[in-house]
Formats: structure tokens, C-alpha cells, sequence
């Protein structure tokens, strides 16, 4: 009768150390999954101000290679 009692704990105690683990791990992969999507904005920020400030400088270019042109009539 008591390994009967025993394994019952036992087999408990080891269901819930599984669900506590699962639960952790769900918990940990949503906070990855949060910082991974703050780093993707960031990133996506970061790219439109780099085309962004290519394209002024294209357009600056464009300028001074046209005022070098006008400058050689």
C-alpha cells in the first residue's frame, strides 16, 4: 500500500516539475520572441534612414553634378 502512495507522489511530484518546465520554457520563448521583434523594428528603422539619407545623398550629387555642368557652358 505505501508504494502505491509513494508512486503516486511520485508520478505528481513529476507532472508537475514537467508542466512548471513547460510553462518556464513557453514563458522564456515569448520573452525571446518580444526582444526578437524590438530588434526587427529597430533594425527596419534603422534601414529606412540609411535609404533615406542615401537618397539625399544621391540627390546632392545630382546637384553638384549639375551645377559642375552648367559651370562648364
Amino acid at each position: 500500500m505505501w508504494e502505491w502512495i509513494i508512486g503516486a507522489l511520485l508520478g505528481f511530484l513529476g507532472e508537475l516539475v514537467r508542466s512548471l518546465y513547460a510553462d518556464h520554457t513557453a514563458s522564456r520563448t515569448l520573452q525571446e520572441n518580444g526582444r526578437l521583434k524590438e530588434q526587427k523594428a529597430a533594425l527596419e528603422r534603422q534601414l529606412t534612414i540609411n535609404q533615406q539619407a542615401q537618397t539625399i545623398r544621391d540627390k546632392v550629387d545630382a546637384e553638384t553634378d549639375l551645377n559642375a555642368l552648367i559651370d562648364g557652358l
